[in-house]
């Protein structure tokens, strides 16, 4: 350590659930994309279920669970995310133990469109191959055009999530931030000044995802 930069100790500042979402539906959205380009719609379909109960979790994770996993702790105004810009362009060392200010947008971002995804394949049919279990609901000339929005959503999808990539590849080489790491092992080496969060219980959060996967398993299976 040179003179003059803080001391550092490890903390843990990602919850179990938290980190169980974000890989859980990396492995999804993979298997979304797989299953689409071979036309196994059946399995594109499980994925979808799957997706859509993992944001829904969550968005009730994001009310109810730890600390710096709520979106009122990391949603920030235009002024903390103008300052993490200027952070950024400094090379200031990391202090969050949480999604920093513009981070914490586009989570949101991705939880919409994500979400947007999974809920619009539920009307969508391909003519072919499959009908989303509520495409019945609408009618065809509504599933059609929300089919037309389900493409339009992933083209926009696929963007965001590459920008998301890059940026964790920017944070990693220019910043020496290790957000990719804290979100695999929970834990951070950080200035000794910064307090750890309060992380909830696994037992909240199985309660959470019962009740999300209870809600999509219902809205699947009663239309």
């Amino acid at each position: 350590m040179r003179d003059g930069e803080p001391k550092l100790r490890e903390i843990a500042v990602w919850d179990l659930p938290t980190r169980v979402f974000h890989w859980a539906l990396v492995a999804c959205i993979l298997g979304s994309v797989v299953t689409v380009q071979l036309h196994w719609m059946n399995q594109h379909a499980l994925f979808g279920y799957a997706i859509l109960t993992l944001v829904i979790w969550r968005v009730l994770w994001g009310f109810l669970g730890s600390e710096n996993a709520r979106f009122a702790h990391f949603l920030k105004g235009p002024g903390p995310v103008l300052a993490h810009l200027g952070h950024m362009a400094r090379r200031a060392p990391d202090r969050e133990t949480s999604h920093n200010a513009l981070g914490g947008w586009a989570v949101l971002l991705l939880l919409v469109l994500v979400g947007a995804q999974a809920t619009t394949g539920l009307f969508a049919n391909d003519d072919i191959l499959f009908r989303g279990p509520l495409a019945s609901t609408v009618g065809k000339a509504m599933s059609d055009r929300i089919t037309g929005w389900h493409y339009r959503i992933k083209d926009l999808l696929l963007i965001v999530i590459a920008l998301h990539l890059l940026a964790a590849v920017f944070y990693r080489v220019w910043l020496r931030h290790r957000l990719v790491e804290a979100m695999v092992t929970g834990r951070k080496r950080l200035p000794e000044d910064i307090a750890p969060p309060r992380l909830a219980g696994v037992g909240r959060a199985l309660v959470l995802l019962l009740l999300a996967a209870a809600a999509v398993r219902g809205v699947v299976t009663l239309f």
